[in-house]
């Protein structure tokens, strides 16, 4: 048995929405069953929110997990190609969504809002490390260059693949990858995972990668950034340093200013009885990270809802 929902999310943009072949609903329009409009638009004042679109469609499913599902397999085909034609930043993963079914008082709220990032401390033993490594010969400043722009750059592709390139810059010897070492520093398993092996380095994902073949279902079932990084952080503790000094206990290393999130997952309820919801009035009701309401709705806390909703 299958119902029907409807599906608001926000799309974090720099691109205007600027079409008007609807007329009664200016600044959209429609693709693949999904209705794409500009967040906030009036012919008065414009673009009043020049950063966000809202996507809106309904769906047939067994339940609500797999209408979103549904959903994000088409916005995967989608958001990329407006990528492509709009020449602007544009993502959707970790934005705001609202599930509801048509004719429920109940829906789901995924809540998510941008936060600072979380500072670190460079003490002495910091300081340490960096008079000691400014000694060290054998590392390529090239390597350097590379991890900084890993470290700089969001999205994980995009970190992966300049933290290959810094490995590859650290390990190679008169223009070849010495196996031996980046062995040493990654360990076997990991290494063949991501650089495949000497007599077969096309089946590791950083060949992949780099060669038109994206990450496929088994790349997602460990975090390869963390693991790289705590790798690489560990070898220089052991090998290169006299003594530990950079810390291998930083829970999200690589912190960012930009990209960091905080996420609330919600079921709520109309108080009185009402089946409507709103995306945007739903996310007003967000101060410093807490939901406030009027009294028009409540936070419903029953286990079931997850599989039967």
């Amino acid at each position: 048995m299958s119902n029907k929902y409807t599906i608001e999310h926000k799309i974090l943009t720099l691109s205007d929405c600027a079409v008007m072949e609807n007329k009664d609903k200016p600044a959209s329009f429609n693709s693949n069953g999904i209705e794409f409009s500009h967040w906030d638009f009036n012919f008065r004042d414009g673009w009043l929110e020049n950063d966000a679109w809202i996507a809106t469609v309904q769906i047939n499913a067994k339940n609500y997990a797999d209408a979103i599902n549904d959903f994000w397999n088409r916005l995967r085909r989608l958001i990329p190609r407006i990528s492509l034609i709009s020449q602007s930043y544009i993502e959707y993963i970790s934005e705001p969504i609202l599930v509801y079914k048509i004719g429920s008082d109940v829906a789901f709220l995924r809540y998510t809002a941008d936060t600072m990032g979380g500072g670190l401390m460079f003490m002495e033993k910091e300081q340490k490390a960096l008079t000691e490594l400014l000694g060290v010969k054998k590392i390529p400043e090239t390597f350097y260059y590379y991890w900084n722009d890993a470290v700089n750059a969001t999205g994980y592709s995009a970190k992966l693949l300049l933290m290959f390139s810094a490995i590859e810059a650290f390990v190679k010897k008169n223009g070849q990858k010495d196996w031996n070492l980046i062995n040493k520093i990654l360990g076997v398993d990991l290494v063949k995972n991501l650089f495949g092996t000497k007599k077969q380095p096309n089946t590791g994902l950083r060949h992949r990668l780099v060669h038109g073949e994206y990450f496929n279902v088994g790349d997602h079932s460990k975090n390869y950034l963390e693991l790289v990084h705590n790798k690489v952080i560990s070898y220089f503790n052991t090998k290169i340093l006299s003594e530990s000094l950079i810390s291998e206990n930083i829970v999200h290393p690589q912190r960012h200013f930009f990209g960091n999130k905080q996420q609330g997952n919600f079921f709520l309820k109309h108080k009185d009885g009402s089946k409507s919801f709103n995306l945007k009035n739903l996310l007003n009701n967000f101060t410093d990270g807490q939901f406030h309401t009027d009294g028009k709705y409540e936070i419903v806390f029953n286990q079931q809802l997850n599989t039967t909703y």
